[in-house]
């Protein structure tokens, strides 16, 4: 049930979302109805998947020749090999991914864990020439993919490549997978390939939520220090906010991108963001090309490097002589090889005893040392110990101080960490701080705008009367201007008509024989005097300055 229990528990997916509703579906149903998760045993559905005798292997369990015609299951490999049922020949490992990846395999099934350690296990025995991934999967789990990359980085370090063969539907994990292996080929044209993204998918109930059968409440409580526990998960459950899961799936889906890019140069973004495509179709992009099974594990078989070592199951021991007919052993000739010891290839025996190299006697026996000799070697290693001892406090020293300082590290990095959490409580503040002062400035901002708009109304208002009481103005100023030129004209012309008369008035008055010797009397003397009319201009019948000042210069032209 360890399969089960990861699929209802396991909230982040590399998948296809109709596998997703199909699986809620039948969970619903059979935990409503109480039935039981069963399926039956499957059998391979391959010819090759049998031996000699007639045995069925799982794919995920056999071991197929090069020419397809013998097949061994995993638990040969075991064997010593001196068992009749021992690996004899050349092989590739046949793995079968078929339904949704989950780490944890079931009754009926493996999970990604079981497939790492059979593929390791087979990656292991010294006649494993590679591996194939027989892949029908609509995805599943997003962290079955580390157990599948240690597994082929693992048969890379032994020499042998990993084959992806799509029969049927690769998708989101599967494709994943594919894309760790050295090669990609599918079956059939109208294979599924693609679907890559990220997913998650859970049910989620809100603190505080009622059971509307049992009139339950549902209640999560936290100690204080544990407010990041489950944070992303009660996010949205409470508050609706996923945006801390979505920021954890978008990391997983860029790696995945990555390694799907890395694998598939050709790819494109059309690629990458989940689309499904018929195998055909992405054939020298995501896929390599169509093959058949036997042509994959020949395949296979040819890009094997041969760094493991071929086993010889053929060999046999050579024959031993009977011990009763050995004959008698020859006793070596005393070559008295002592007499060659050269004490110069022994130079920190000779510096232990605190001679030079040569120092130390060599006789036919061989090198002997005296009491004195003997006494500086043992010097030498009493020395050597302390330092070894000194050396050993110096580390416990050492020890104890790195204790410390990790001690402290751990101190200052639970101080970081309450730093950080400081920090981001103060960022926090200071976006709210900064997003009320931006509503606030914005807010001023308009009734600033407001107001220079209603001054400007104002100011034009008042700017158009001024000008047209300037204008009223400048009119009577030039209305004024020009009675006054009337008037002084008026008022030069009356002056003039006063001196006339005045002039009139003095001629008038001297009579003649009043003066002595006064001279001849005038002409028209006796004849009265002739009074001159003068003209006068009247302004009343004009309406206007300007019509009396027109008129006025008539008047002076003698025109009126």
């Amino acid at each position: 049930m360890k399969d089960l229990f990861e699929i209802l528990t396991e909230k982040k997916w590399m998948v296809s979302p109709d596998f997703v509703h199909g699986i809620r579906k039948s969970l619903e149903h059979n935990l409503n109805t109480h039935a039981a998760f069963s399926k039956p045993e499957r059998t391979c559905g391959y010819v090759t998947a049998k031996d000699e005798e007639g045995n069925t292997y799982y794919p995920e369990e056999y071991q197929i020749s090069e020419d397809g015609k013998k097949v061994r299951g995993n638990w040969c490999l075991d064997l010593p090999e001196d068992d009749e049922h021992a690996q004899t020949f050349p092989f590739v490992s046949v793995l079968s991914v078929d339904g949704p990846i989950t780490r944890n395999g079931g009754y009926c099934s493996y999970g990604s864990i079981d497939h790492r350690d059979m593929m390791m296990r087979a990656a292991d025995h010294p006649l494993c020439r590679g591996h194939v991934f027989i892949i029908n999967t609509p995805g599943g789990s997003a962290w079955a993919k580390n157990d599948y990359a240690l597994a082929i980085e693992y048969a890379h370090s032994k020499g042998q490549k990993v084959i992806a063969l799509v029969d049927g539907l690769c998708a989101s994990a599967g494709m994943y997978l594919a894309s760790l292996c050295d090669e990609r080929y599918y079956m059939n044209p109208k294979d599924q390939v693609g679907c890559i993204g990220v997913m998650a998918a859970f049910y989620s109930l809100p603190d505080g939520a009622k059971d509307k059968y049992s009139d339950e409440t549902y209640h999560e409580l936290y100690d204080p220090q544990s407010f990041d526990k489950n944070k992303a998960y009660r996010d949205i459950a409470n508050k609706n906010n996923s945006k801390e899961l979505i920021k954890e799936l978008a990391e997983l889906g860029v790696e995945f991108r990555t390694d799907v890019k890395k694998a598939c140069p050709n790819a494109t973004d059309e690629h990458l963001h989940g689309k499904v495509f018929n195998a055909e179709d992405v054939k020298g992009i995501l896929m390599d090309g169509q093959s058949s099974f036997l042509g994959v594990v020949q395949h296979t078989f040819e890009l094997y490097d041969g760094r493991a070592e071929l086993i010889n199951r053929e060999q046999k021991l050579e024959p031993q002589d009977d011990p009763e007919n050995e004959p008698e052993p020859v006793e070596p000739e005393d070559t008295n090889t002592n007499t060659n010891i050269n004490m110069e290839n022994y130079p920190l025996i000779c510096n232990a005893c605190g001679l030079k190299a040569g120092e130390i006697a060599v006789t036919e026996e061989g090198a002997y040392m005296n009491a004195p000799i003997l006494d500086n070697l043992e010097a030498h290693m009493k020395e050597a110990e302390q330092k070894v001892a000194d050396a050993e406090q110096k580390a416990t020293a050492a020890e104890t101080a790195l204790a410390e300082l990790q001690g402290k590290v751990d101190e200052l990095s639970a101080q970081v960490t309450a730093a950080n959490e400081a920090k981001e409580v103060a960022e926090t503040a200071l976006a709210q701080a900064n997003e009320a002062h931006s509503k606030e400035l914005s807010d001023l901002n308009a009734q600033h705008a407001d107001a220079l708009a209603k001054k400007d109304d104002e100011l034009n208002a008042l700017t158009e009367a001024k000008d047209k009481e300037i204008a009223q103005l400048t009119a009577e100023k030039t209305d004024a201007e020009a009675n006054l030129q009337t008037t002084k004209d008026a008022l030069a012309t009356a002056e003039q008509t006063i001196a006339d008369k005045q002039a009139q008035i003095a001629a008038l008055t001297n009579e003649a024989g009043e003066e002595l010797n006064s001279g001849e009397a005038p002409e028209n003397n006796g004849e009265g005097v002739k009074t001159p009319q003068l003209r006068s201009f009247d302004g009343s019948k004009y309406k206007t300055n300007v019509e009396r000042k027109a008129a006025f210069k008539r008047f002076l032209r003698g025109e009126e």
